[in-house]
């Protein structure tokens, strides 16, 4: 570490503490003005809504827990709030294993979707808390499981709001076997029901989608809408592959439950690069302003090193046929304007 020659003769003058509190200071000013990935040194699966104007990111480490901050850089590593607002109580089919939370607001209350088992992955299933109020942070109680009458595996949860209706996306085997995860979609009559049969939308059939493999993954729904039109961007090939990327469907028709109303994209969205390896498990926020578009990701940590991820986020932009256009993952060590804010 090299010093100024100002901040050394503060060193000698007064002493260390008041030359580190001046570098303190320079640091927090630079990076109220930019950022670089990664946003956080691991996690994964990350899920990040905004509301009264934060950033909520909800997360597991064996608990619940969701923290917010003003800024979308800040919502790990410098975070306003950050509280555990559900345990998972021991013996049950959800005590363990609990992966990928998503937070959703629907119908004057808080959602919380989750994928647990009893310690068997064979046994994943897909739950919901409920909030008691509709601060985020209230307390949360467990209002069941989600499933179909099928009642297979299942992980990676989400719920597209459309046409005033809602229906619950999942990652799930056709089975009872490990060999391929499709994408399925359920009419749900109420956010913690399910109210029909499942119908599959995507399997992994195209190769960027069976890299790895086997198991064939697609998993990792994530809703992102638009002027009216929807997309379901997915993500393929194995997680503990350099491989694992975004793919995309459009729902082209009126019905979501009819495999004829969604279009895959026949090529991937968001791919590795020779310096970003695995980018996916995706979720879309704004920029405080609402004037852009953010993707926040996770993408391994380095080439080869599997389920070891961190947390990154960029700007995207829009095609002018109305399509989401990711570009490339933006290499870790990057400077990058933070979200815009014209409030400030």
């Amino acid at each position: 570490m090299h010093l100024p020659r100002n901040l050394l003769l503060l060193a000698a003058s007064f002493g260390w503490w008041l030359a580190l509190v001046c570098i303190g200071v320079t640091v927090t000013a630079a990076e109220t003005n930019t950022f670089k990935n990664p946003i956080a040194p691991n996690g994964q699966d990350p899920w990040v809504v905004q509301w009264h104007s934060q950033y909520w990111y909800c997360w597991s480490d064996g608990n619940i827990r969701i923290s917010a901050a003003a800024q979308l850089q800040d919502i790990v590593t410098r975070p306003a709030t950050n509280a555990v607002v559900w345990t998972p109580p021991q013996g049950q089919p959800y005590s363990k294993q609990v992966w990928a939370p998503e937070l959703h607001f629907l119908q004057g209350r808080w959602y919380i979707y989750f994928a647990a088992d009893d310690g068997r992955n064979e046994h994943h299933r897909m739950f919901v808390l409920q909030s008691e109020t509709e601060n985020p942070l209230s307390a949360y109680h467990f209002k069941g499981q989600l499933h179909d009458s099928t009642d297979k595996w299942a992980i990676d949860g989400t719920v597209l709001d459309h046409a005033e209706k809602l229906y619950f996306i999942w990652s799930g085997w056709a089975g009872d076997t490990n060999g391929q995860q499709n994408l399925y979609l359920a009419p749900m009559s109420n956010p913690w029901t399910i109210s029909g049969p499942r119908m599959l939308i995507s399997e992994p059939n195209h190769a960027w989608e069976r890299r790895g493999g086997p198991p064939y993954i697609n998993e990792g729904p994530q809703v992102l809408q638009k002027n009216g039109r929807t997309f379901l961007i997915y993500s393929a090939s194995g997680s503990w592959t350099d491989d694992y990327c975004l793919g995309q469907f459009a729902l082209t028709g009126k019905d979501p439950l009819s495999p004829a109303s969604w279009t895959k994209h026949p090529e991937p969205l968001f791919a590795k690069t020779t310096e970003v390896f695995g980018p996916g498990h995706c979720s879309f926020v704004k920029s405080p302003d609402g004037t852009e578009d953010w993707i926040v990701y996770h993408a391994a940590i380095s080439s080869g090193s599997r389920w070891r991820r961190n947390l990154r986020m960029q700007k995207f932009t829009w095609n002018g046929d109305g399509t989401p256009h990711f570009a490339q993952p933006v290499a870790a060590g990057i400077e990058l304007p933070v979200p815009s804010d014209s409030a400030k």
